[in-house]
């Protein structure tokens, strides 16, 4: 198994692309939860992350949220609907919401009923953020 050494000196194990695929597959179709679920919990899970990071301030605190259009993307945009449903200063950024499809698609769908706030990539350099949240994740 491949790993990275973090600045800490933490070694952090590392799956290759095709092996995360398969590990996907095999929870959702062998183990159990489905889709939905798997985003759902990552987004709720990184939301409580980013409280917990931020501290009591969170709620003043602005967070940017980065998501891809695939399954990181789309546990990103749960993310950023449940700091918006909490009363969080949340700005989402897809990297291409033409490209959204699915699942994630459908998440987007339910961010975008919420008071968060979504931009362009192009104004990225123009938002405040206190802690920006990385959920792009680009494969080939």
């Amino acid at each position: 198994m491949d790993s990275f050494q973090t600045e800490a000196g933490l070694v952090v194990p590392a799956v290759t692309t095709e092996q995360m695929r398969e590990v996907d597959r095999v929870a959702i179709e062998e183990v159990g939860p489905n889709l939905y679920q798997m985003m759902e919990n990552a987004g709720r899970n990184l939301a409580s992350m980013c409280v917990e990071m931020l501290g009591q301030a969170w709620a003043r605190s602005p967070v940017v949220v980065l998501a891809g259009t695939g399954g990181n993307g789309g546990g990103g945009i749960c993310a950023a609907r449940h700091l918006a449903n909490h009363g969080g200063q949340v700005t989402l950024v897809v990297s291409d919401t033409e490209g959204l499809a699915g699942v994630p698609a459908e998440r987007f769908a339910l961010y975008r009923a919420t008071d968060g706030r979504l931009a362009e990539v192009r104004e990225l350099e123009t938002i405040e953020s206190a802690l920006t949240v990385d959920a792009v994740l680009v494969t080939v």
